[in-house]
């Protein structure tokens, strides 16, 4: 049996966790936190220091590949180290790292592969998006309507930490990129539903787009790809403005929400597919074509509402676990407790198209409010 040992048991270590038991293998975790959301999702889980060498060494020697689920460079760089040293493969690309995790050089590499972005400002009306530079994810992001706005939120964050570009409407779009140096892969194109907060709330797989649309975002993958080389996984993440797709960015790491929602659409698996890379075996690797629907998002149960929030929501649970069958559901991942009215999930609905795995969805919302009796308790969407 294939073991492999994760680092970090928080979102994202949810999201290889989840995915590495589907493949089938021993899962180790490692997170300094013991009360990090994931704990319980592993066969073994250790409350490690990445500092601690001797407690590191022991777990590297016991895996066949380790998954960094983590966004500290001096962190992965020590992983690396360690990696090097055991012989054990480490999945994360260092180089792709360092460009993705600065939205200004990843801008720049996009400019210099002449793909498609939002007009930067101030070259651009109003109103514009405002994000630092270095974090992954909504946090700090923000719309702007004037001058007085854009120096306000400056004032705050500093020139030189912020990304500011021209807000666009329109669906945006993810998809994520594997590859092991030489060859490159694209499992499949989800749509990414955000909440007020340009938190994702909800992921859609597959994505329903044009041939046009569908197209640009394969070519931005193949240009992204070759211009990275790249040894793990990023994703893109764009908007489609008119039917022109913009590039908004990329983060070449394991992300969470879409790789469960391509599982659960095609049963290609991400992690498995790394993993396999990983060891030399690119030749198990097979991209597959949709054979349902996935609809995955997020609710918060509590005071009197269900509500349909952003993935923030999950990082404060703790004690996380799989239930399949929850509710009606496809599968949830959830700190539920029998008879708990406060609780929160990662709610997974597949169907043979979008509107019958919305409607078990909506099922599972009715059968939640039956079976907990809080039948009188408001629905809402974030």
């Amino acid at each position: 049996m294939t073991r492999i040992l994760v680092i970090g048991a928080k979102l994202q270590g949810v999201e290889a966790m989840y995915l590495a038991r589907k493949a089938g293998y021993y899962v180790m975790v490692a997170d300094r936190n013991d009360d990090a959301p994931g704990m319980l999702l592993a066969d073994e889980a250790f409350i490690a220091d990445v500092y601690d060498e001797k407690t590191m060494s022991s777990l590297f020697q016991k895996a066949d590949a380790v998954l960094p689920a983590i966004e500290d460079i001096n962190i992965l760089t020590k992983l690396e180290e360690y990696g090097g040293r055991i012989g054990t493969p480490v999945i994360f690309d260092k180089r792709a790292y360092s460009i993705s995790c600065s939205k200004q050089n990843s801008n720049a590499l996009f400019v210099e592969n002449q793909l498609p972005i939002p007009a930067v400002y101030p070259d651009c009306g109003y109103p514009v998006i405002l994000k630092p530079d270095g974090l992954s994810g909504s946090r700090y992001v923000q719309k702007a309507y004037s001058p007085s706005e854009v120096e306000a939120y400056l004032a705050v964050h500093g020139l030189d930490g912020t990304v500011i570009q021209e807000y666009l409407e329109g669906p945006s779009y993810s998809l994520e990129v594997l590859g092991d140096g030489q060859n490159a892969f694209f499992p499949q194109i989800t749509e990414v539903i955000c909440d007020r907060d340009y938190d994702c709330k909800r992921i859609i797989a597959p994505a329903q787009l044009s041939q046009s649309e569908e197209q640009q975002m394969l070519a931005i993958g193949e240009s992204l790809a070759r211009s990275l080389n790249i040894k793990g996984i990023f994703d893109i993440e764009v908007i489609s403005h008119h039917g022109q797709l913009k590039l908004l960015e990329i983060d070449a790491r394991l992300p969470s929400q879409t790789p469960i929602s391509v599982y659960h659409a095609t049963g290609m698996n991400m992690v498995e597919m790394l993993v396999d890379m990983a060891q030399g075996h690119v030749e198990k690797v097979r991209v597959l074509p949709s054979r349902q629907v996935c609809v995955y998002q997020q609710i918060q149960v509590g005071d009197g509402q269900i509500n349909v929030l952003g993935e923030h929501i999950m990082s404060t649970c703790r004690h996380l676990r799989v239930h399949k069958g929850f509710f009606g559901s496809t599968e949830a991942i959830t700190d539920y407790t029998e008879g708990s009215l406060k609780w929160k999930a990662i709610v997974i609905t597949t169907g043979a198209d979008r509107l019958q795995a919305q409607e078990r969805f909506l099922d599972f919302i009715a059968c939640v409010k039956r079976e907990c009796g809080i039948a009188d308790w408001g629905f809402i969407e974030g």
